[in-house]
């Protein structure tokens, strides 16, 4: 997919999102900790397949049926193993499963690929050596690979909540099957609290004993209790189309479910402030094109995902945006207020970098032009849904990085477009 070409064209249709990335990993985690259970309505990226992976290394016995998009585990995760995990290009997949291995535990050798293995875990080293762990980072003083041994015993776990969620996801996970009461407190404000809502949800379904307080989560350890469990559609995919449609058209997406925990569902209501509308009926939410774009600022200390697509928006946007609160996309799979700014600025558009977030001056159309995608699924995608207001092509240099989350996106995307 290498200098895919988008042709300024309408957007007008009908799309199934897929499978919410976040919920999926959740809920496969929870069901190879219980064993007996299966995970329906799971479409397969790399970052899912990398999680499923990890839990086969980890003893858990999974098979996954295309036809039901739906996976199947017959045995649980099993403890002092010995096991190599390559993470791939998912943050998620590594940071879940440095504690859980130690829960286990089991000896294993961390890898990973892209800009991974120079992402920070090494807020875990202290934390999880105060409980029995030991981990060693061989080659790259605190970068992948990494060898972790010992098993973790319960206790205070004490650490920051502005670095990144996953590290309270992590050690949530990793808590639950330890015998005896842990207690998680947080050090500074959570960041991205949704996504550890998410966790709590989906461990408490499976039967976990957790405690949410003004300053963290007790979790007293037992085991999972074996569920079958439907996964919804992705808020932070379905961004892609309702951006378009607010620029240019009009799009109906299924799977999204309203009552949803992720954080990510601040999409409509950001695209409503906008001026775009925003319709439910029978379990559907249609997006159409507003009149005018108008400029709002955007808090996006709970919903990083969503920048690239919201900062595509807000190029379309009568005013000045200010995009807040996202100095940690700067170690995602790119420096994503770097690229987002980048992507935006090659098409026409005008966007200046701040040290934790974008200011984007709006314009009624913009050109189209050449970008590059940073080996970045997400800036990929947004310059796609850009594609939309410009008056020339816009030249993505390699869309083959969205198979990192969502592998059918140009299908389906062109799939829905109208000259």
């Amino acid at each position: 997919m290498k200098n895919m070409i988008f042709t300024p064209s309408k957007i007008d249709g009908s799309v199934r999102i897929p499978s919410s990335k976040s919920q999926s990993h959740r809920a496969l985690i929870c069901a190879a900790l219980a064993g007996n259970s299966s995970v329906s309505g799971v479409d397969i990226s790399n970052d899912i397949t990398a999680t499923a992976n990890a839990l086969r290394a980890l003893g858990a016995a999974l098979t996954y049926n295309e036809a039901e998009r739906t996976f199947y585990i017959d045995k649980p995760c099993a403890r002092a193993l010995h096991a190599e995990i390559n993470s791939g290009e998912s943050a998620s997949t590594l940071r879940f499963f440095i504690p859980i291995a130690a829960a286990l535990g089991a000896e294993v050798t961390f890898t990973g690929e892209g800009r991974l293995p120079k992402r920070p875990t090494d807020i875990y080293k202290p934390l999880l050596e105060a409980h029995g762990a030991r981990l060693n980072y061989p080659d790259n003083g605190d970068f992948l690979p990494l060898f972790i041994s010992g098993a973790l015993t319960a206790g205070q776990y004490r650490l920051r909540g502005d670095i990144s969620s996953q590290f309270v996801t992590g050690l949530l996970y990793a808590l639950t099957p330890v015998e005896g009461e842990s207690k998680i407190t947080l050090t500074t404000p959570l960041e991205s609290k949704p996504y550890v809502d998410l966790t709590v949800d989906m461990l408490t379904r499976f039967g976990a004993n957790i405690i949410e307080d003004d300053d963290g989560y007790t979790v007293t350890g037992g085991a999972l209790t074996p569920l079958d469990i439907d996964v919804e559609g992705d808020c932070s995919q379905a961004a892609f189309f309702a951006v378009s449609a607010a620029i240019g058209g009009k799009i109906t997406m299924s799977g999204i479910r309203r009552d949803t925990k992720q954080g990510d569902f601040a999409l409509f209501d950001i695209v409503s402030r906008f001026g775009a509308d925003v319709a439910w009926n029978n379990g559907e939410v249609t997006v159409a094109k507003a009149d005018k774009l108008i400029a709002h600022d955007i808090d996006a200390k709970d919903i990083p995902d969503l920048v690239p697509a919201l900062a595509v928006m807000a190029a379309f946007a009568s005013g000045t945006t200010r995009i807040y609160n996202a100095g940690r996309l700067r170690i995602k799979e790119s420096d994503r207020i770097a690229s987002t700014a980048a992507m935006i600025n090659a098409i026409g558009g005008e966007a200046h970098e701040c040290e934790d977030g974008l200011i984007i001056v709006g314009k009624e159309s913009l050109t189209g032009g050449n970008v590059c995608a940073c080996n970045d699924h997400r800036i990929a995608m947004a310059a796609a849904a850009a594609s939309i207001g410009c008056t020339g092509d816009v030249t993505v240099d390699d869309m083959s990085c969205i198979n990192k989350s969502y592998p059918e996106f140009v299908r389906d995307f062109t799939g829905v477009l109208v000259k």
